[in-house]
């Protein structure tokens, strides 16, 4: 059998056959990234529309790009279809295909799709290439962040050093690279190493940015190997985490994770997988839930409870850490890996109701943010239909999104059903600080329909009720509803000053929804622009660059659509 010839999209593109000129890679990258196929129309639009003879280019050019692929038979027809398999492999296919095992050995991993090559007479074009450069300069760094933590899970320390390096290279800036580089170091022993990292960090950061890196890059350089000492017992291990669990309930996080980090040592002692998972599981649960400071540090436990779970054939405890990473790439945007992982934690745990129920709330969050709202609705009810007794304490939280996904699609009616369904819940539950949610969405229910009586009364208590949680999404939402409240009784200041404080309050080292910030940015950016005021154009870039990295296909349009309603807006 021929070996699969790979063509190379990222960085200087290649492959075995050379052609000249721009437009054939151009059209190769397009097909590849949106499907495979696209309508000559469409490609003629893009590419060909200012010269002379737009369908002649265009066929010129998909001959170019039969001749790189080999196949004569390709590219034919109406809808000219990109041929996959049978020898021809993309490397933007093995990146976005999510295995990082493929994908780290890609030589131009890192590289910019196409680098190099600019369409200036192209302007739907550029706009499209930059935004797949961005969403995949975000997977680049999402696999191999996981590739790191799924070393130092599984003991492969001198990998994990190599994965991280490689991810501080490509943005040394970002916190998080930093914090996992100097945990990786200090995780293998090498103390000199993390505490080099740790002040090579903090100079760059002064000099580049004018700030010290966030504390969670600090605590990172304290991470030392788990020593083995003593005696240990699995009742123990279960009590230890009980007690912890008990902390997390009574608002106490940072005594609560001494608990579990000592459950963990513990469970080690034993030398039973089966017991370490259950420790790391709930260490990673707590840590994750105790804010960003400490959200790297939870991701990797949950990594090693995914370990240690597989290795003792313990397929629920897997299944509960994939669903708690799953979760918390929804909130940060990273919507492919959270599929992925919501996938495994399908596969682990079939024929369980309760998952059932918390996959579908985390998967319809997530394709909600993508931009499918249809998808996200079928998959609430499906959720919704698995606790035909509502008992799921995922229950309230999930109505409240299904509520948003009516309310983007422009039926208030289900909207206020599932919303005061979700509200109903959580009172009778006495959770109050979860009522901020479903209040907070019936504001800018209320909003909408102009009855601004209600909606401020409900937006206030949400707002409070938020605060006193410190939930930032639930912050931002209402702090967003006021603004939209103040807009719609025509005080654009206050609308500004309240969406301000949205865009604040949603800041992703708050460790909030990062498809809110995005939301609030876009109602900011249109109303500082109708009152002349000079945040709008930074918040424009920083909403459409983020909108475009992290794949939020509906709010990306928005914001094309925003900018092509300024006419003097640059492209």
């Amino acid at each position: 059998m021929a070996a699969s010839r790979m063509i190379r999209l990222l960085g200087q593109p290649g492959g075995e056959v050379a052609v000249r000129g721009n437009k054939p890679w151009a059209i190769t990258a397009y097909l590849a990234l949106t499907g495979g196929t696209s309508s000559r129309e469409r490609l003629i639009a893009l590419l060909f529309e200012n010269a002379e003879d737009p369908a002649g280019a265009l066929r010129w050019n998909l001959s170019l790009v039969r001749r790189r692929l080999g196949r004569a038979d390709a590219l034919r027809g109406p809808v000219p279809s990109l041929p996959r398999g049978r020898g021809i492999t993309f490397d933007v296919d093995v990146l976005t295909g999510g295995r990082w095992r493929a994908a780290v050995d890609l030589p131009n991993l890192g590289a910019e799709l196409l680098e190099g090559m600019q369409f200036p007479d192209c302007a739907a074009y550029e706009t499209w290439l930059l935004g797949e450069r961005r969403r995949l300069s975000a997977a680049t760094e999402t696999l191999l962040h996981e590739a790191t933590l799924t070393s130092i899970s599984l003991g492969n320390l001198a990998k994990a050093v190599r994965f991280a390096s490689r991810l501080t290279s490509l943005s040394p800036c970002v916190d998080s690279h930093q914090e996992l580089l100097i945990r990786a170091y200090a995780i293998s022993g090498d103390a000199a190493a993390a505490r080099q990292q740790l002040q090579s960090a903090v100079r760059l950061f002064r000099r580049e940015l004018g700030c010290d890196p966030e504390p969670s890059v600090f605590l990172a350089a304290e991470a030392v190997p788990v020593k083995t000492t003593g005696p240990a017992s699995p009742a123990r291990v279960h009590a230890l985490v009980e007690s912890g669990r008990a902390q997390v309930a009574a608002g106490a996080a940072d005594a609560a994770i001494q608990v579990m980090r000592a459950a963990c040592d513990e469970a080690q002692r034993t030398g039973i997988a089966a017991l370490e998972a259950t420790a790391q599981l709930a260490l990673g649960a707590t840590l994750i839930g105790a804010g960003t400071a400490r959200h790297q540090e939870g991701e990797l436990a949950l990594h090693r409870a995914i370990a240690f779970a597989e290795e003792s054939g313990e397929p629920s405890l897997a299944a509960s850490a994939y669903r708690h990473l799953a979760a918390s790439d929804v909130l940060r945007g990273i919507y492919a890996r959270a599929d992925r992982y919501l996938a495994a934690a399908e596969a682990a745990a079939a024929n369980d109701s309760e998952a059932v129920v918390e996959l579908a709330a985390i998967g319809g969050v997530s394709l909600l943010d993508q931009g499918d709202v249809d998808g996200a609705i079928a998959t609430f009810q499906r959720g919704l239909a698995a606790d035909p007794h509502r008992t799921h304490p995922f229950l309230p939280i999930m109505l409240a999104h299904a509520g948003r996904a009516y309310l983007l699609a422009g039926d208030h009616g289900a909207a206020r059903r599932c919303l005061q369904d979700s509200l109903d819940l959580a009172r009778s539950r006495a959770w109050a600080g979860v009522t901020a949610a479903p209040l907070a969405l019936l504001g800018h229910l209320a909003v909408a329909e102009r009855d601004l009586v209600s909606s401020r009364e409900l937006l206030e208590q949400a707002f409070a009720r938020a605060c006193q949680a410190a939930d930032p999404c639930w912050e931002t939402w209402s702090a967003h509803g006021l603004g939209l409240h103040a807009e719609a009784a025509g005080d654009d200041a206050a609308a500004l000053a309240h969406l301000a404080d949205a865009v604040t309050r949603s800041r992703p080292q708050r460790g909030g929804h990062l498809w809110s910030h995005v939301w609030a940015l876009i109602d900011g950016i249109r109303i500082a622009r109708r009152s002349s005021d000079a945040r709008a154009e930074g918040w424009y870039d920083e909403a459409l660059a983020t909108a475009q990295r992290y794949g939020m296909r509906a709010l990306t349009g928005q914001l094309i659509r925003l900018r092509a309603s300024y006419p003097g807006r640059p492209r």
